[in-house]
């Protein structure tokens, strides 16, 4: 019972992160990365992410794309010290369903 009250803290978490995601995405991100296709901007396009592969064919996953917001690369800006912990969370949790 622990472990299923545990995950559905978790997806509620989860879930409740996605509107602010999106909109903190469209703030930040979405100059560099489009959402809707697979049309690369300045940056690759992030459509189909929640199919479980970055355009980097590195494993979808929250704490590869973390790591991608916190060290940048690639022409990526850093972000580790311009958003909050919570700014992170709920755009990782938002890009995760692209």
């Amino acid at each position: 019972m622990k472990t299923l009250l545990l995950l559905f803290s978790c997806a509620f978490a989860y879930a409740a992160d996605q509107p602010a995601g999106k909109a903190l995405f469209a703030e930040k991100c979405a100059i560099c990365h489009a959402t809707e296709s697979s049309e690369r901007k300045i940056g690759p396009a992030l459509k189909g992410v929640k199919d479980g592969q970055l355009p980097s064919h590195k494993d979808a996953t929250h704490d590869t794309v973390l790591q991608q917001i916190e060290n940048g690369g690639g022409g990526m800006p850093v972000f580790r010290e311009l958003l909050t912990k919570e700014e992170k969370e709920a755009i990782v949790a938002y890009v995760l369903t692209l």
